[in-house]
């Protein structure tokens, strides 16, 4: 077993991050622009709601892929999984959902917490060091399939 690279994560959050604008597109959210108030003030009010409930929609999505699979989308296609950083074991609902509070936050902060994967020995993001997992690969060595 080996901590997943910097580049698999960033591939895996690539291909989620498909899905998730295809969601954002697709899936209609929020009111009907008929339905939008016409004073200036309550329309910047209102979109920004609702484009910071869109975001949020495809981290929980992923966070109840999480308790369900184990992984994401696109980890799964790269080959990581998600465990806890202890046992090895897989994760936990609990750790899921801590998992997905801290996606959250790593995303509040423009991302910066992904960069903590490279810093760390674990090779840990913020929100693995909050529901205390590690990515792993299901695969042999980097740069083997």
């Amino acid at each position: 077993m080996r901590y997943a690279t910097y580049s698999e994560r960033a591939r895996a959050l690539f291909i989620d991050s498909l899905w998730w604008t295809v969601i954002l597109l697709l899936v209609p959210l929020g009111p009907s622009l008929e339905d939008l108030p016409l004073s200036p003030d309550a329309f910047a009010a209102t979109v920004l709601l609702w484009m910071m409930a869109a975001q949020c929609i495809p981290i929980l999505i992923t966070g109840v892929l999480w308790i369900v699979w184990g992984t994401s989308p696109g980890k799964r296609v790269i080959g990581l999984r998600i465990v806890d950083a202890d046992s090895h074991a897989p994760m936990t609902a609990r750790q899921a959902v801590l998992r997905t509070a801290g996606y959250l936050l790593t995303f509040a902060t423009c991302g910066a917490g992904f960069l903590w994967v490279m810093f760390n020995p674990r090779q840990q993001a913020l929100h693995d060091r909050i529901a205390n997992t590690i990515v792993v690969s299901e695969k042999g060595q980097p740069g083997r399939t």
